[in-house]
């Protein structure tokens, strides 16, 4: 089957970008976004140019490293040990042919490194979600400071000749803080 790799891997080429333009020029460079099929096409492409040039003794074989870092970052964090395991299973009789040492530590490279991908891609999702809170935490600010205003407004409105002096600067203090309230969400 070697001698279809290079075209096989030029279609794939081919149909990664057609994917990438059809949702949109910025896809290109966020390797599909999160598109299980962008993921898998680049995924399926790296592994034939590594078959392609050599299998387990590739020069090129080092590329697997930054698609662990990759699918770390994408997929659940576990799923790099899933690919790593994977990896091995398809480099393994490759591995007993030649430089039996020489592979073997190619692999266990891949084996070192898979928790140093883990932990790198546990913190991104945690920090992805400490983002998330903070913007849900600053929505709801944004919304209380509008209801508050709203509501403050509807007092003095209808009020304002029943108040007393104090009572209407205090209201009217309210408004101020809630505006400052806006001013540091937008912030």
């Amino acid at each position: 089957m070697s001698s279809y790799i290079a075209p096989l891997i030029g279609l794939l080429i081919v149909l990664y970008l057609i994917l990438s333009f059809r949702k949109g020029f910025a896809s290109l460079f966020t390797l599909g976004g999160n598109s299980i099929w962008g993921i898998f096409t680049i995924n399926t492409i790296i592994l034939l140019v590594i078959f392609g040039t050599g299998s387990i003794s590739s020069s090129l074989f080092f590329l697997l490293y930054f698609l662990l870092f990759g699918i770390a970052f994408v997929f659940e964090p576990a799923s790099v040990f899933i690919f790593v395991l994977g990896s091995i299973l398809i480099f393994l009789p490759d591995a007993l042919l030649n430089d039996v040492l020489g592979n073997f530590i190619r692999l266990g490279s891949l084996i070192l490194i898979s928790p140093i991908a883990f932990f790198f891609g546990k913190e991104y999702r945690k920090n992805d979600e400490e983002e998330e809170k903070l913007e849900d935490i600053e929505e709801r600010t944004r919304d209380a400071a509008d209801t508050i205003a709203h509501d403050v407004e509807q007092v003095l409105k209808k009020e304002k000749g029943n108040l007393e002096p104090e009572d209407l600067e205090k209201l009217n203090d309210i408004l101020v803080e809630t505006e400052d309230l806006r001013a540091e969400t937008k912030e």
